[in-house]
Order: structure tokens, then sequence, then C-alpha cells
């Protein structure tokens, strides 16, 4: 699970940092929603990094992740909402491969007790 949520959150990453780079701004609302999602891809790229080995780590940071797309969404542009339920879906899987982390952490001490 942890390598799956990795390469589909880097999928993810990609895509959204070459949107990133692409997209030519018009005005001050646009340089404003540029550098928001540029703030919020930057934390999900931070959050990346932790995936394979402590996804607990990269849940807590999506969730700040989350609370802010869904503030932006709710209260400057509801565009953000697409950040929050991509957030929100990277949050679950993140969740999901800490708790299959935990079992596996499990399994080998069990192990290691009964040898």
């Amino acid at each position: 699970m942890r390598v799956a949520t990795g390469i589909i959150f880097a999928f993810w990453l990609v895509f959204m940092f070459f949107k990133f780079l692409t997209t030519q701004p018009v005005g001050y609302d646009g340089e404003t929603t540029r550098i928001l999602s540029g703030g919020l891809i930057f934390v999900q790229f931070i959050a990346w990094a932790f995936i394979f080995t402590l996804p607990f780590t990269t849940f807590s940071i999506l969730v700040v992740a989350e609370v802010i797309a869904l503030l932006l969404a709710i209260t400057y542009q509801p565009g953000y909402s697409v950040f929050a339920v991509v957030n929100l879906i990277f949050l679950i899987m993140s969740f999901a491969a800490h708790k299959e982390l935990q079992k596996k952490i499990a399994v080998s001490k069990k192990q290691a007790k009964t040898t």
C-alpha cells in the first residue's frame, strides 16, 4: 500500500507541478491563486517524502493540507475543492499504509518472540 500510494502521489505531484509551471496567471487574483496552489503543492511534496518510511507523518502533513484546502475552497475560491478531494484520497491511502506498517511490525515482533 505504501508503494502504491507513493507512486500515485508522485504522478499527481508531477502533473500538478507541470500545470503550475505552464499556467500563466492574469492579474492579482491569478497570481494569488498561483501562489496558494504552489504552497499546497509544496506541502504535498513534503508529505510525499515520508510516504515510504513514515506514512503516519504523511498522514499528519496531509491533514494540515486538507484543512488549508478546505478553508481556501470555502473562503477564497471553490476550485480548491479539487485539492481537498485529492488530499482526502491520499489522506485515506496514507492512513491505510500506516495501518499496514503497524501490522507488519506486529507480525515481525511476534515472530521474534517465538524464535
